[in-house]
């Protein structure tokens, strides 16, 4: 091609001047990658793995052009022997009804719109909760607490059954302060209340809703407006949470999902709150450094009671609070 009939063409294609100036040096090609392993700046950017739940071991997907994460968990973990979890982009896509739009060369870039936040449909979230004597952790559950305190704790967490990997699933539905169902998290626990390696998901990501607008929030948010004079405790995962407020009911127990589930977004609705932050153990006690950031940056307290008591061995298996006390 004449080099005339080339750059006219590009003429053509970029918008403006800027763009256009972008496109000859070629600044705006298509990245044949459009997601990418976040690259290693420090701590901050190897967050838990969601299968194994070891901390600075999980690189997420970014937007190779915005540095946007995909989803939380969608990425690599490093342990790839021990752990070996990898969710990569077209699992994410094609999981979630999503057809990935290919962006042409030397186009601008559209302002974002606003996509209102999805909520799972109230019929589905009502079919899950039954099925409790299939449910594997909360058969657990009931041999460590008398059957009142268990079925108070299903009632006020709405703890749901799946049958998906075999049946007695656990869904930790994430219901926000208007009653609105954000998601759900599937677990598999064995009899012994211990997670089963891959066998976890999203229920959005297992109903295949297409285009579903993923805004998380905090395990048990729903039930600030019915405590609101009570101090509230955060944790990392749901099952602790609700073991906590069987044995420790004098605060108000929620979930961040995960170490790295604590936000801006998510902790807005504790403004004006006490709140009390729990993390997990870890050997070198990045956990605990990470939370305590959080804490400063939030106005919470932070517990550092597992720094204290919890021995070697506890530390680098990632103990949390309700294991030491259970």
């Amino acid at each position: 091609m004449h080099l005339w009939h080339y750059w006219h063409k590009l003429d053509t294609a970029c918008a403006t001047n800027a763009t256009y100036a972008m496109c000859k040096k070629g600044i705006n090609k298509m990245n044949k990658h459009p997601y990418i392993l976040q690259p290693y700046t420090g701590r901050n950017s190897r967050h838990t793995c969601p299968e194994c739940g070891k901390p600075n071991q999980f690189s997420r997907y970014i937007a190779a052009e915005t540095g946007e994460i995909l989803s939380e968990n969608v990425g690599r973990c490093n342990r790839i022997d021990k752990c070996g979890y990898h969710f990569k982009p077209k699992q994410y896509f094609n999981e979630n009804g999503i057809k990935p739009e290919r962006v042409e060369a030397c186009t601008t870039k559209p302002p974002p719109l606003h996509r209102p936040v999805s909520f799972i449909d109230a019929e589905i979230f009502n079919n899950s909760l039954q099925g409790y004597d299939k449910n594997y952790l909360l058969k657990f559950l009931y041999s460590l607490f008398d059957s009142e305190i268990v079925n108070h704790l299903i009632n006020i967490y709405k703890i749901g059954t799946s049958s998906r990997y075999g049946g007695g699933t656990t869904v930790f539905w994430q219901i926000d302060d208007s009653d609105n169902i954000r998601t759900g998290k599937l677990i598999k626990y064995d009899s012994n209340g211990h997670r089963i390696k891959g066998h976890n998901n999203w229920a959005h990501s297992v109903l295949k809703i297409g285009n579903f607008n993923l805004k998380q929030c905090l395990f048990g948010e729903h039930l600030l407006k019915h405590g609101p004079d009570y101090k509230v405790g955060i944790v990392e995962s749901e099952k602790t949470a609700i073991m906590l407020a069987a044995v420790l009911p004098n605060l108000l127990w929620l979930a961040a999902g995960g170490a790295e589930g604590l936000n801006a977004e998510k902790v807005k609705v504790l403004r004006g709150r006490e709140v009390i932050l729990f993390p997990d153990s870890s050997m070198d006690g990045s956990m605990y450094s990470k939370w305590q950031q959080k804490a400063k940056q939030f106005g919470f307290e932070i517990s550092d009671y597992l720094e204290g008591y919890a021995n070697e061995v506890q530390k680098s298996n990632g103990l949390d609070i309700a294991d030491f006390l259970i």
